[in-house]
């Protein structure tokens, strides 16, 4: 694409040559001729001065910049735009139903599908129109999967999983599998049965190597536009709502309720049972143990309120000196007991 075609794409107006081509996109600082490079903070611009880069997205003209700038409100958002388009062009998805594929008669398959090497379809699953799936994919019994649907190798979408339209799955990931249902019994474990089923709603995006459980009974669901990264393992029951982002190794225990907009970050693990709402952001890391209210921000470990945690730290900063202190008191408390003492015994003499 040109400049030109490229701000035309984003909304954004040209300062310099519309004419030169853009061949890629790059980092600013690993960018090569051809590239487009965006500049979303002012520390970056400096770099304009030894970019290599063709031309670059910014919200701002800068002064003596040598290549075409893309003048943009929003410069990192007109880089993703511009990334769904290369994507686009990059981006060679399998056609057609591959000879090794196995697909039960019963199943029903819409128009344009396409089945990659050794997929396994069983019965009565119903693949709605235009859906991917990769080589290697097991689409359980009586799962189904919505329309522009990508599942990339690997996936394991077990019986009665349900996935909705324009969702991408992942490598690797598992949806379906058990929750982890067991009693004590005679000094052993008894499985409790996971009979529920698992529903991913539309334009739902899981990571590579994420688990999500079926229920023990009813369903586990994820609504609609979430966004789950890889390596999150989420348990059966719960429900997570719309617009929602869960970052890589987070762990949501089971019959846990999440509000829509709730951010979850990395290596964060939630107990079972809670109400995480509207709005929330859990810290990376964070160990939540209670329920969570809307809007509020809970980092630590336990989790707290993040201005408390905030304050927490900076006072386990000062523990060293708090003890040196601490210690010299109370060498100089024993010092006034004993001449205490002193003075009660020579008196009593």
């Amino acid at each position: 694409m040109t400049v030109g075609e490229i701000a035309a794409l984003v909304g954004g107006e040209v300062a310099g040559d519309p004419e030169v081509r853009i061949r890629g996109v790059n980092g600013i600082k690993e960018a090569q001729p051809g590239d487009l490079v965006f500049v979303r903070a002012a520390r970056y611009m400096p770099y304009l001065k030894t970019t290599r880069a063709s031309a670059v997205l910014l919200a701002e003209a800068a002064k003596d910049c040598a290549i075409p700038m893309i003048i943009v409100d929003h410069p990192d958002l007109a880089f993703a735009q511009v990334l769904q388009r290369w994507e686009q062009v990059q981006l060679i998805h399998p056609t057609g139903i591959h000879p090794t594929a196995v697909i039960a008669p019963e199943a029903r398959l819409g128009a344009e599908v396409a089945v990659d090497a050794h997929v396994r379809i069983a019965e009565d699953a119903v693949i709605a129109d235009r859906v991917v799936l990769y080589a290697g994919c097991y689409v359980g019994r009586r799962a189904r999967i919505g329309a522009d649907t990508v599942v990339y190798p690997n996936v394991v979408l077990r019986e009665d999983t349900e996935i909705g339209a324009r969702c991408i799955i992942h490598g690797g990931a598992v949806i379906g599998g058990d929750g982890f249902g067991f009693t004590p019994l005679g000094g052993q474990w008894m499985k409790i049965p996971q009979v529920g089923r698992v529903v991913i709603e539309d334009d739902v995006e899981i990571g590579s190597n994420t688990t999500i459980d079926r229920a023990t009974f009813g369903e586990t669901r994820v609504r609609r536009g979430t966004k789950i990264d890889n390596l999150v393992q989420i348990g059966h029951n719960t429900v997570i709502g719309e617009h929602c982002a869960l970052a890589g190794m987070a762990g949501v225990s089971g019959s846990v309720n999440i509000g829509d907009g709730v951010r979850i970050g990395a290596s964060a693990g939630i107990a079972g049972h809670l109400d995480i709402g509207a709005g929330a952001t859990v810290g990376a890391r964070a160990g939540v143990h209670k329920s969570v209210g809307a809007g509020k921000v809970v980092t630590g470990h336990p989790a707290i309120e993040h201005e408390l945690f905030l304050r927490v730290s900076a006072a386990q900063k000062q523990l060293p000196e708090l003890i040196r202190r601490m210690r010299s008191l109370e060498r100089q408390v024993q010092a006034l007991e004993e001449k205490l003492h002193e003075r009660q015994t020579e008196d009593d003499c």
